[in-house]
C-alpha cells in the first residue's frame, strides 16, 4: 500500500527548498538531454538545433527521408531548453553561422523577429504551394509562428492543455465520466473540477491512496505554463490592451479574476503531492503515471506521454486503459474558454547562407507526410501526436494510435497563445517575477493578495523600465482574424 499524504507539507517545503531553487527553470527534458547529440554530416549538410522534446527523437528517427528525397543532408543537434535559448542568442548577437534551421518556443518569436535575427518565411510560403500552408490549423500559425502581419516560422509541435483522469477511480466513486467534447460539456465548470477533486482526494483504491490532483510548482517557468491555463480560464490577461492595437502594456495581473485564479490554484496544490512545489512538466506528468493522482490538466503532449512509466521509457505505466481525455471546463457553464497554445517551431537563422536548402528542411518537416511518419515511429512507444494540420486529425491511421484527437483538436480550435502567455518582447523577464510570487503564494510564504500586488509593481517597473509604458512604438491588430487573412494572402 502507498500512502504519500503521510509527509508534513510544511516540513517537505522546509526539506525541499535547496532542491527546488536548484531545479528552477529547468525545463521537460534538461535532464534527458543535457549532453548534445549529433548526427552524422554528409557531404553536404545543413545544421538543424532542435530541442529534447518528445517531437525531436520523432524527427530524428525520420530525418532520413528528408535526405533520400532531396539529397540534403541534415545535422541534427538536440540540446535542453536552457542551452538552446543560450546558444542561440548567443549565435544571433556575434551574428554567428551558427546553424540553418532553429527551433522556436512560442514565447520567443517577437524577440527573434524584431531584432531580425530570424528570416520571414513569407515570401517562401508564397512560392511554393506545395507548403499547404492553408492546412495548418489558424490558432497554431497564429500562437506560434505569426508576427506584426508576417509568418516568421512554421509548426512543427504544437501544444494545448486538457484533463486527463482516471477512469478506474471515477467508477469507484460513482462519478461520471468527464465532456471529451465542448458539446458535450454542459456544466462542466471549474467549480465542478474542484468538487471531483475534494471527493476523490484521499481515496483508497487497490492498495493505493490517491492525491486528488498534481500541480507544477517549480519557479520561475515551469509554475506559470500550468497556471496561467487556470488564470485565463477565469478571465485574467496580463495587459491593458494586447494583442489588439492600440498596444497598452500597462499590467493588469492584480484583479478579482486572478486573485480568484490564485485562491483555487492554492487549493490545487492542497490536493496534489507536497512535493509537487518543485515539480517540472515531466515530474507531473510521470506523477499521473505512476498511479496515484485522480485527474489533472497538462500540456496535450502528456495525452500520450503517460502511457510510459517514466519518460519515454518503453515500459507501460500503471494508468495504461485506465484514463481518459477531457476537454477544459469553463468559469460558468457554457461560458467562454481560452486554451493555452503552445509549443515549437521551425525558423530560418538570417546568417544562414543555405536559405533553399533550410527552407526545404522547414517545409518538408512541418508538412503532413513527414508529420504523419513522426506520429508513426514506434520507438519506446508512440510519442508524437502534437499536430498543427487539420489534415492529420482526420487521418485514419493516425486517429487508430491516437484516440484523443478530437478532444485535443476542440483544445486547439479554442487556443490563443497570444493572450495566455503574450509574446511581449520582454515576457521573459515578466514570466520570471510572476513564477517566483505563484511559488511563494503555494508555500504560504505570502498571501496570494501579496502575491499578486507584488508581481503587478513588478511588471510595472520591468514594463515602463524598458519604454514599453507608454509604448511609443507603432502596434499592429495582431489578432486571430488577421492572421487568417495573411494565410489566404500567401495560400493565394
Amino acid at each position: 500500500m502507498r500512502n504519500r499524504n503521510l509527509l508534513n507539507r510544511r516540513d517537505f517545503l522546509k526539506m525541499g527548498a535547496t532542491a527546488g531553487a536548484a531545479l528552477a527553470g529547468v525545463p521537460l527534458l534538461q535532464r534527458a538531454s543535457a549532453a548534445p547529440t549529433r548526427r552524422a554530416q554528409p557531404e553536404a549538410t545543413i545544421n538543424v538545433l532542435t530541442v529534447g522534446d518528445p517531437w525531436d527523437l520523432a524527427l530524428q528517427n525520420v530525418a532520413d527521408q528528408f535526405t533520400e528525397e532531396t539529397g540534403i543532408g541534415v545535422n541534427i543537434e538536440s540540446l535542453g531548453y536552457v542551452a538552446l535559448q543560450a546558444r542561440l542568442v548567443n549565435s544571433f548577437l556575434t551574428q554567428t553561422a551558427d546553424a540553418d534551421v532553429v527551433t522556436v518556443d512560442q514565447m520567443w518569436i517577437s524577440q527573434y523577429a524584431d531584432n531580425g535575427w530570424i528570416r520571414s518565411l513569407d515570401e517562401f510560403a508564397a512560392a511554393d504551394s506545395d507548403t499547404e500552408i492553408g492546412d495548418f490549423l489558424p490558432e497554431v500559425l497564429y500562437s506560434l509562428s505569426t508576427w506584426r502581419d508576417q509568418l516568421w516560422t512554421l509548426p512543427i509541435a504544437a501544444y494545448a492543455q486538457g484533463i486527463m483522469y482516471r477512469t478506474d477511480l471515477f467508477e469507484a466513486a460513482g462519478l461520471d465520466e468527464l465532456p471529451a467534447t465542448v458539446a458535450e460539456a454542459g456544466n462542466w465548470t471549474w467549480e465542478r473540477y474542484f468538487e471531483i477533486l475534494e471527493q476523490i482526494n484521499g481515496m483508497e483504491m487497490d492498495g493505493t491512496n490517491f492525491f486528488g490532483s498534481v500541480v507544477i510548482g517549480a519557479q520561475p517557468v515551469p509554475v506559470v505554463h500550468m497556471y496561467t491555463q487556470l488564470a485565463a480560464s477565469y478571465g485574467t490577461r496580463w495587459f491593458t490592451q494586447f494583442p489588439d492595437a492600440p498596444w497598452d502594456f500597462t499590467p493588469t495581473i492584480n484583479t478579482p479574476e486572478n486573485l480568484a485564479a490564485l485562491q483555487d490554484w492554492v487549493r490545487l496544490y492542497n490536493w496534489s503531492p507536497p512535493e509537487s512545489i518543485n515539480y517540472l512538466w515531466f515530474d507531473a506528468g510521470t506523477r499521473f503515471s505512476e498511479g496515484d493522482i485522480g485527474m489533472f490538466y497538462h500540456w496535450t503532449p502528456y495525452f500520450y506521454l503517460v502511457n510510459n512509466e517514466g519518460y519515454l521509457s518503453g515500459t507501460p505505466s500503471p494508468v495504461v486503459d485506465r484514463f481518459k481525455t477531457a476537454v477544459l471546463p469553463t468559469r460558468t457553464a457554457g461560458g467562454e474558454q481560452t486554451v493555452s497554445l503552445g509549443g515549437w517551431s521551425l525558423g530560418m537563422p538570417s546568417t544562414t547562407e543555405k536559405q533553399d536548402a533550410a527552407w526545404q528542411f522547414i517545409k518538408w518537416a512541418t508538412g503532413a507526410d513527414a508529420q504523419k511518419a513522426m506520429g508513426q515511429v514506434n520507438v519506446a512507444g508512440f510519442q508524437f501526436g502534437d499536430f498543427s494540420r487539420l489534415s492529420l486529425y482526420e487521418d485514419s491511421d493516425l486517429r487508430e494510435i491516437y484516440p484523443f484527437l478530437d478532444t485535443q483538436l476542440e483544445m486547439m480550435r479554442l487556443g490563443n497563445g497570444k493572450i495566455v502567455r503574450p509574446p511581449a518582447p520582454i515576457y521573459t523577464s515578466l514570466e520570471g517575477v510572476y513564477g517566483l510570487n505563484l511559488n511563494q503564494a503555494m508555500t504560504e510564504t505570502v498571501t496570494p493578495e501579496q502575491a499578486l500586488e507584488t508581481t503587478q509593481t513588478l511588471f510595472q517597473n520591468i514594463l515602463s523600465g524598458n519604454n514599453m509604458i507608454p509604448y511609443g512604438v507603432e502596434s499592429f491588430d495582431d489578432t486571430l482574424e488577421n492572421a487568417v487573412a495573411l494565410i489566404e494572402r500567401l495560400s493565394s
